[in-house]
């Protein structure tokens, strides 16, 4: 953690050598993340995975797997690039699908930047991140793509024009929470001649590093443009650390800082939020390093369907599971007491029985009585038959119990392997969770087959 402090102070004191520095022109469509998160990280998300980053990487979102919408405020003074004076609208959908059986998310955005007194901005972007792709000895590498559609607009002439642009970006997670992102943005370079404004969307190469660990997160972007509007090219620096706080019951509250240190614009943001099972808003500011002082500001709200409580929902399913063990239980010990006092009863039956018998042969010559005893003795063979069937009836509902007991323990330690799996566990650790599974499960008389076929699967 001391080192972490340390690498930031000298971040925030090589700043100095960026004051003073030339103002640059205004650029179009330049790189600027999506919500307050990643403004409070100074932009730097090329490597950080969610919906943050759709307009930065497009192959770092593909690990959402919950349908994901949020709404995105920007206003600043500075973007990454050089001066500015924007307010920027985003509306963003992150949707999971499955195409050919290969997992991966496809992201919708639509985004409104009005920069004053100059010109209006439109995006209409459509990308598609792949999860869990490739996996090669340094880690799992995906990729992704970003189609958008550009309008651009003159304020003072009215004039307008629209274009296309291509982002692609990679993404190779090498565990232990590390990940290291590349993209280019704006590959094809459109151009936007107006009256009287002459003006590109600079081809950006992002490249960054992010480590992600329980409680935080530190992340360092390097950034180079191309130049516009006449301009030369700038770059910049940026890095960011996010700290988890966490309560019992009330959900996490985040805290973050950034430093962007650049050629032509250097900033220092700060941000914070909070997050409620599927909910999070999220606030942070920005303030320049160089020339005027002029304060950004933005706001995120971010929805998650589908996600739970995690903790309540294990509850519950414990809850579950303690409730039906108990109920199990009960049924097997009636089982067995019914199965013990039908035992006594033959048992007592068949002393009867042996009694009638000798009874019989001592009387078989009185007629009489001979009729009576053999209605008697057909009587408790009868019963005795009865009591038979009723042991064998309990005892195969006793077995039945037990099966049932079985695959419910197997269907619990399935769910439990396919959250693994969900969730990106290694290759080496479903493998060996699979193994404990038909180890204990092999030669009890439940089906086990999906386990064994998944099996196979992994070690292919």
């Amino acid at each position: 953690m001391k080192k972490n402090k340390i690498f930031f102070l000298l971040m925030f004191f090589c700043s100095i050598v960026f004051f003073g520095a030339r103002q640059n022109v205004f650029g179009a469509f330049e790189d600027i993340a999506l919500g307050a998160r990643g403004e409070g990280l100074a932009n730097s998300v090329t490597a950080i995975e969610g919906m943050d980053s759709m307009t930065i990487n497009p192959a770092a979102f593909g690990s959402v797997r919950k349908f994901m919408s949020g709404t995105h405020f920007l206003s600043s003074h500075r973007t990454g690039a050089g001066d500015a004076n924007l307010k920027s609208y985003s509306l963003g959908v992150l949707v999971p699908r499955m195409f050919r059986s290969r997992n991966g998310t496809m992201g919708f955005l639509f985004r409104y930047r009005l920069n004053h007194g100059y010109t209006q901005e439109k995006t209409m972007q459509f990308g598609y991140s792949t999860w869990q792709l490739l996996r090669t000895e340094k880690g799992v590498l995906d990729f992704g793509a970003n189609f958008k559609m550009l309008g651009f607009t003159a304020i003072d002439s009215g004039d307008s024009a629209s274009s296309f642009a291509l982002d692609i970006g990679s993404i190779l997670r090498l565990g232990d929470g590390k990940t290291v992102g590349l993209s280019f943005l704006n590959i094809n370079n459109p151009a936007f001649n107006l009256d009287p404004i002459t003006d590109k969307a600079p081809f950006t190469t992002r490249i960054g590093y992010s480590e992600d660990r329980e409680d935080y997160l530190l992340s360092i972007d390097f950034v180079k443009r191309s130049g516009s509007s006449g301009s030369d090219g700038t770059y910049s620096l940026n890095s960011g650390y996010e700290y988890l706080w966490r309560t019992y019951k009330s959900g996490i509250f985040s805290t973050r800082a950034g430093l962007s240190l650049g050629d032509n614009s250097s900033s220092l943001s700060m941000g914070m939020s909070y997050k409620l099972v599927a909910t999070e808003i999220f606030y942070s500011f920005s303030l320049p390093l160089t020339r005027t002082i002029n304060a950004a500001h933005a706001l995120s709200l971010v929805i998650r369907f589908g996600a739970r409580d995690i903790e309540s929902e294990y509850e519950r399913l414990i809850k579950q599971e303690v409730k039906y063990r108990r109920d199990l239980m009960e049924a097997l010990d009636e089982s067995a007491k019914r199965e013990m006092i039908l035992k006594n009863e033959l048992n007592t039956l068949k002393e009867e029985t042996d009694a009638l018998k000798k009874q019989l042969n001592l009387e078989i010559k009185k007629t009489n009585k001979t009729t009576a005893a053999k209605k008697k003795l057909e009587s408790i063979i009868s019963r005795q038959k009865k009591a038979a069937r009723e042991l064998e009836r309990l005892e195969r509902e006793r077995k039945q119990n037990k099966l049932n007991q079985l695959r419910f323990q197997f269907s619990h330690d399935w769910q439990n392997y396919l959250k693994l799996k969900t969730g990106g566990a290694p290759k080496d650790v479903l493998k060996g969770v699979l193994g404990r599974i038909i180890s204990s499960y092999q030669d009890v008389g439940i089906d086990i087959s999906q386990a064994t076929l998944e099996l196979q699967r992994v070690i292919k």
